[in-house]
């Protein structure tokens, strides 16, 4: 039996055993999609329970899954993995072309295709819209494009938390696009009906619809996100304890069940305040905590091209003068071509043509601020390309 055979075969096992429990667990409802013929779908991403999520709605259609380059290094996980499903290797931080192509040959070969089109789940609540080359895809493949979009998942399972919230997720088929509809469509106006069919706004709904998402512990690692405290502007002093996020300077927020804070000065949503410290993150506009911008417990690894790995160096990861640096690697950030997160924990970047990972050996590291710096280095260097 090939793999493509096998994996329908376990797939028909698989949706009856697994849709009851997803059903029940995630308080899930779902549509039925399933088409005869190949697909490319594009949806929203708001957990790591997406595949899943997604898979319900489309019984009698066999799916591959675009997926992050870690799952193929987990050891004798990855291969159960792998036997049971198909997916298509992406190297966060890193250009994706690989992918991409790889994307068009299975769906040219009558297999449909899964893209999670943020490229990574939410921090703040908030959609993250789609690159300009999966309209591009999407119009070159050749095949129907099915946009669908999951609500309710961020405060079910938010990127910076652990463990589920109950209270209600759904999995809605948006859009149905046929080859020939997307062969008369500008690029730009098939990534604007992607990004608005896969749009979810978490705060516009619970204002119109509040639904409580209940479960222990909801601010706990909300620090994983959050970084700079609005009371005293210092960047790493936050901690998420049970339903808090506090502050050593005294600030101190409850995170409600229906996802809004209490007080709702300064800020009434994540969202709210994420905008406010990419702002001051980017001007600079905050207060380095003494020790610096640094933590212990990370590991520095190089990923070859078969997935194999090799250990650089463990110890403090610091940021100081646009550079990174852990146990005398210096990795300017000028010198990253490309770089991402994968979950909270997991610093994935290409530098040199070659791909690396810094990962935390502990939940609760904001590794996303290093993120965010190379993000504002890279739109300086940028600036001053565009100036020249």
């Amino acid at each position: 039996m090939n793999n493509q055979k096998r994996h329908r075969f376990l797939w028909k096992i698989l949706y009856t055993i697994l849709r009851p429990y997803i059903i029940l667990k995630f308080a899930y409802t779902h549509d039925k999609a399933s088409r005869e013929e190949p697909c490319l779908i594009i949806s929203n991403h708001v957990s790591n329970w997406d595949p899943f999520l997604l898979a319900m709605s489309f019984k009698d259609q066999h799916i591959s899954y675009v997926a992050s380059e870690h799952l193929f290094r987990m050891g004798w996980l990855s291969s159960l993995i792998q036997w049971l499903v198909a997916l298509i290797p992406r190297r966060k931080g890193s250009t994706g072309m690989d992918t991409a192509m790889t994307c068009l040959r299975q769906l040219r070969a009558g297999q449909s295709v899964c893209i999670f089109g943020s490229g990574e789940t939410t921090w703040d609540g908030l959609t993250v819209p789609v690159l300009p080359a999966t309209a591009m895809l999407a119009q070159i493949s050749g095949a129907t494009l099915i946009t669908y979009r999951i609500e309710g998942g961020y405060l079910t399972n938010p990127r910076w938390g652990k463990g589920l919230r109950r209270g209600k997720m759904h999995g809605s088929v948006v859009g149905v696009y046929t080859a020939e509809q997307l062969k008369g469509m500008k690029k730009d106006e098939i990534l604007a009906a992607i990004n608005s069919d896969i749009n979810e706004d978490t705060w516009a709904n619970q204002t119109v619809n509040p639904i409580a998402y209940k479960g222990k512990n909801r601010a706990q690692y909300m620090e994983t996100a959050m970084f700079i405290c609005p009371q005293c502007k210092t960047a790493g002093t936050l901690k998420g304890e049970g339903d808090h996020i506090r502050c050593g300077c005294g600030f101190d927020l409850r995170f409600t069940e229906t996802g809004f804070f209490e007080p709702a000065e300064p800020f009434r949503t994540i969202a709210d305040w994420d905008a406010w410290q990419l702002e001051h993150w980017r001007n600079g506009d905050y207060i380095v905590p003494e020790g610096g911008i640094a933590d212990d417990n990370i590991t520095y690894i190089k990923v070859a091209d078969d997935h194999h790995t090799e250990l650089l160096a463990e110890g403090r990861l610091t940021l100081k003068d646009s550079s990174l640096s852990i146990s005398g690697h210096a990795l300017p950030l000028s010198d990253i071509s490309n770089m991402a997160i994968v979950r909270t924990n997991r610093l994935i970047f290409s530098m040199n043509g070659e791909y690396y990972e810094l990962k935390s050996k502990v939940w609760g590291p904001c590794m996303r601020k290093y993120l965010l710096a190379w993000q504002n280095a890279k739109a300086d260097q940028n600036a001053d390309g565009s100036k020249a």
